[in-house]
């Protein structure tokens, strides 16, 4: 009866996203999704969607105050969740993806690779705010982590274009989808790596602030570094900028991805 109760919470909670998400669009995301077929929506609006649902795995998770009290405070702290990812689109459009405009991108242009970077962008901020509405900080620490993580993620983001050696930007607003896999999956692979010092106890603020800046210097050390073993190490012939970058090479990218996702796995268990 319990497992049931939360699984119909949940439903309720993905109907209310879905909502959530159409009214603070100025587009009609059902009519965009259902007649025009818009696949590059689709993957942000099923990006939101995942990270409402990590938010509300993340909650979940933890001792029970009865049954009514847990569905009561899972469905609080899911709702606002929710808000604070809205927020998450307004900073990925304005400062993530800050050369081009991201309405255009998705709704004229149909462009799958914005929506891939918007979706992930969603699911690297779900997992740092779930992580810090599960630890015992209370909403204090969920809104202070919530925006370092978000600072931390725009930063990560202008390095790492730094580090091609073609235009993040250029080729994301052209289609290249290759660059948006990799882009994308290295932003949740950083979102992983942050939720470390998220995980546990609360301690203090000078303890939890300090693991965080610790982890975050970790990813944008490790990250970039695990790029360069792919270059030389997994494809010593191939110069994988080139292949994702002009020959749009999904397969490079792919691998690239699963390395940095794997390597942010590890520093998780091992940190």
């Amino acid at each position: 009866m319990q497992s049931l109760s939360f699984v119909g919470l949940l439903l309720v909670i993905m109907l209310i996203a879905k909502w959530l998400y159409n009214f603070t669009t100025p587009y009609d995301t059902f009519n965009e999704i259902l007649i025009k077929k818009n696949a590059a929506l689709a993957t942000s609006v099923a990006g939101y969607i995942v990270a409402v649902a990590i938010i509300f795995c993340a909650v979940l998770v933890g001792p029970s105050n009865g049954l009514i009290n847990d569905l009561i405070a899972v469905a609080g702290y899911s709702l606002a969740g929710m808000v604070m990812l809205l927020v998450s689109r307004v900073i990925n459009d304005k400062l993530i993806l800050h050369a081009f405009c991201n309405k255009a991108q998705l709704i004229e242009k149909q462009n799958i690779s914005t929506g891939v970077v918007q979706a992930s962008s969603y699911i690297a901020s779900a997992l740092l705010i779930g992580a810090a509405l599960h630890g015992e900080g209370g909403w204090m620490s969920a809104l202070v982590f919530y925006v370092l993580g978000q600072i931390t993620l725009v930063l990560f983001a202008r390095i790492y274009d730094l580090l091609t050696s073609y235009n993040l930007m250029a080729e994301l607003e052209s289609g290249n989808k290759a660059v948006a896999a990799t882009f994308s999956a290295t932003l949740i692979a950083l979102g992983m790596v942050l939720l470390h010092a998220l995980i546990g106890e609360f301690e203090s603020w000078h303890a939890s602030v300090t693991l965080f800046f610790q982890d975050a210097v970790i990813g944008f050390v490790v990250l970039p570094l695990a790029r360069l073993f792919i270059d030389k190490v997994i494809f010593p012939t191939v110069c994988i900028d080139k292949a994702v970058g002009e020959e749009h090479n999904m397969s490079v990218a792919l691998v690239e991805g699963g390395v940095a996702l794997s390597v942010a796995s590890v520093i998780v268990v091992v940190l």
